[in-house]
């Protein structure tokens, strides 16, 4: 009997780390097309200026050709779309184990290529931008902007749906 309960979650932890392997790939797909997808002229139906910006020590640069955080932003948005959809699917069926599994992959993702875009948004990488509990601010010639950190929401998020997940394995 111990026996037999001991092959079956055997088996269940081998189908529940093949999905998330397939998920990753998943996951991995369509951030690749993502980066490549012109989103931002979808999100806003205002005219913007180019987006060959980046912050340096000096003040806010343009450079030749098309910046990293862009391709990094891109992905975020993406995922973001993705990961509200699926939050909301959730109202309309009890999410299971591979639901918990699949939003907290999306928000890790998520998260993932947001710090992407706050790193590669300046150059050197990383400068005037400071990362707090919650928020973090631009610093732009001494002049700071506050903005929601968005990516440590979606972790708080990952780890809420982690533990909600082996919750339900257990």
């Amino acid at each position: 009997m111990l026996a037999q309960q001991k092959m079956i979650q055997n088996f269940t932890v081998y189908k529940m780390t093949r999905q998330l392997v397939v998920l990753f790939i998943a996951i991995v797909i369509v951030a690749i097309a993502s980066a490549f997808m012109p989103v931002e002229r979808f999100v806003a139906d205002a005219i913007r200026p180019p987006s060959n910006k980046v912050l340096t020590p000096d003040g806010v640069k343009d450079i030749a050709s098309t910046p990293l955080w862009l391709y990094a932003w891109r992905i975020t948005v993406i995922f973001t779309i993705l990961l509200f959809a699926a939050i909301v699917a959730t109202f309309f069926v009890k999410p299971n184990a591979r639901a918990r599994w699949t939003l907290a992959m999306l928000s890790i993702a998520a998260a993932v290529f947001h710090y992407l875009t706050l790193l590669f948004t300046s150059s050197p990488p990383g400068y005037g931008v400071s990362i707090y509990p919650l928020f973090y601010t631009i610093n732009v010639k001494n002049n700071i902007q506050i903005y929601l950190d968005i990516g440590q929401v979606f972790i708080l998020y990952s780890i809420y749906n982690i533990y909600i997940a082996e919750k339900k394995l257990s």
